[in-house]
């Protein structure tokens, strides 16, 4: 397992961007807009986000979302707020960690899967409040 991302939600990822760049010194890759379905519990729902990826001048990475549309993990932990909402780790072998997590006793809140990347959220007691996102790679990131 490694450490990835701290996930944020912001409601103007713009603004948001701008005002961590100029008072942080963080890169920001350009915005791109992604339209996933993502399945929950109680089935498949679409939603749209805008995201960026940026890096501290430490190498600290940070995903932020706007979700514009839809249902997304984001929304499940933080509502109508905006803040940190997930840390991600990439895994190698997303099946045992997700069997550990929900050994450890996490709820799984949704999962994606594409021929590019996989990835599960959870929530549950010591996670203080946000989700864990797991995410498995096929080949090399982009």
């Amino acid at each position: 397992m490694e450490f990835l991302h701290f996930g944020m939600k912001v409601d103007d990822i713009q603004a948001s961007a701008a005002m961590f760049e100029q008072l942080l010194d963080i890169t920001w890759e350009p915005v791109k807009e992604h339209a996933v379905e993502l399945e929950f519990a109680d089935g498949r729902h679409r939603g749209r986000s805008l995201v960026t990826h940026g890096l501290t001048p430490g190498g600290v990475e940070i995903e932020m979302v706007e979700t514009i549309e839809g249902r997304s993990p984001d929304i499940e932990a933080l509502g109508d707020g905006q803040g940190v909402s997930h840390i991600a780790y990439r895994v190698a072998d997303l099946g045992s960690a997700m069997a550990r997590a929900e050994r450890a006793g996490l709820r799984q809140v949704c999962f994606y899967a594409s021929d590019y990347v996989d990835f599960v959220f959870y929530d549950g007691p010591g996670l203080g409040g946000i989700l864990l996102q797991l995410v498995r790679f096929h080949g090399e990131r982009r």
